[in-house]
């Protein structure tokens, strides 16, 4: 599956033209990462939106023991570190080779604006990360 189409079947994407997809493709950093990988580290600067691409990434906190959840193909982190302007509030590892799309904070937020009915998808994930805070303590 090349860029274009995987970020077309992201669900956070699905509303967007295929023309602001191919922008997305050619204007976003691809990056690899091996397994073990950090790929954001807890309590760093918030630079940078991830739609994950291929592979398996883990969420985990330093203040827990237990991992937060986990994401593959589709799924995005990074997004509520940019909204709300904070330090990253976990660390993600990668669990087998991942490649990630990213995007700086300006290009995310000019994205948003661009089409704002990704904030209900970006709502909707926001509130998955609350539910798993609530349940990892």
């Amino acid at each position: 599956m090349n860029v274009e189409e995987a970020l077309a079947a992201t669900p956070l994407l699905a509303s967007v033209d295929k023309k602001t997809i191919k922008r997305l493709a050619d204007q976003g950093k691809h990056r690899h990462y091996d397994t073990g990988e950090t790929i954001v580290k807890e309590g760093s600067p918030a630079s940078a939106f991830y739609i994950i691409l291929s592979g398996k990434v883990h969420f985990e906190r330093s203040d827990t023991d237990t991992r937060l959840g986990s994401a593959g193909p589709g799924d995005f982190f990074g997004e509520l570190a940019l909204i709300e302007e904070h330090p990253r509030s976990a660390t993600i590892v990668a669990d087998e080779p991942t490649d990630c799309l990213l995007f700086v904070a300006w290009e995310f937020t000019a994205l948003l604006k661009e089409h704002p009915q990704m904030a209900m998808v970006l709502l909707m994930a926001m509130i998955r990360i609350l539910h798993r805070r609530e349940h990892a303590k």
